[in-house]
């Protein structure tokens, strides 16, 4: 079984109950899953089997598919965004960093290293899927989904750009669609793909001239 990147323990990003070592497991186990089968080979059985912990373990902890998906989508959003609040507290400040190249070099090794694991990735895009279509879902995530938010804007806010959130947003979407794009190349050509992709995306969305809103 392959671990996913950066799984282990670190400050919440937000208030949460921190999994146990065998739920973190069973989790790790459940991306693994998705990452090769998709939503739809997602049993408690198979996580048992990729976790190889004796059948009927993973019911104990979750024991409706709705429990363990919503368990699994806390899981990976926690540790994406665990993730990225760990790169943006190590970001100098902009007046030292002379411009945003050290944020994107970050954000390029950070991705680079998520591109290591591609069930990680296509089991956030799976997930992210899954959440149109269950409301019950997309509710439970959306905290950690705007705190993700969060996060990117505060990076980019300390650049003194205009409308923060709106960039950041942009930033989100883009890197989403980047990685997408990346793993459908060969493995060779996915760290360089993603880049230069990703630079040429950044270097546009943090020095694009955007105008404040004048209000209604």
């Amino acid at each position: 079984m392959t671990a996913a990147p950066g799984v282990g323990p670190r400050t919440p990003a937000v208030d949460r109950e921190a999994p146990t070592a065998r739920q973190v497991q069973l989790l790790t186990a459940a991306v693994q899953v998705v990452g090769e089968s998709g939503l739809r080979g997602l049993t408690h059985r198979a996580v048992d089997r990729e976790a190889g912990l004796p059948e009927g373990t993973c019911s104990v902890s979750y024991r409706t598919r709705i429990a363990l998906l919503s368990a699994l989508a806390e899981f990976v959003g926690n540790t994406l965004t665990d993730q990225i609040q760990a790169m943006g507290d190590v970001l100098p400040e902009p007046e030292e960093a002379g411009g945003p190249e050290p944020a994107i070099a970050a954000t390029i090794d950070l991705l680079s290293g998520w591109l290591q694991f591609p069930a990680g990735l296509i089991c956030m895009c799976e997930l992210g899927l899954e959440m149109i279509r269950t409301p019950s879902l997309r509710e439970m995530f959306q905290p950690w989904r705007e705190h993700m938010l969060d996060v990117v804007e505060g990076i980019v806010e300390r650049g003194g750009k205009t409308e923060p959130r709106l960039r950041a947003q942009a930033i989100l979407a883009s890197v989403e669609g980047v990685l997408m794009s990346a793993l459908e190349r060969t493995p060779e050509e996915r760290t360089d793909y993603l880049r230069d992709t990703l630079s040429m995306v950044m270097r546009g969305l943090t020095e694009i001239d955007l105008e404040a809103p004048t209000g209604p």
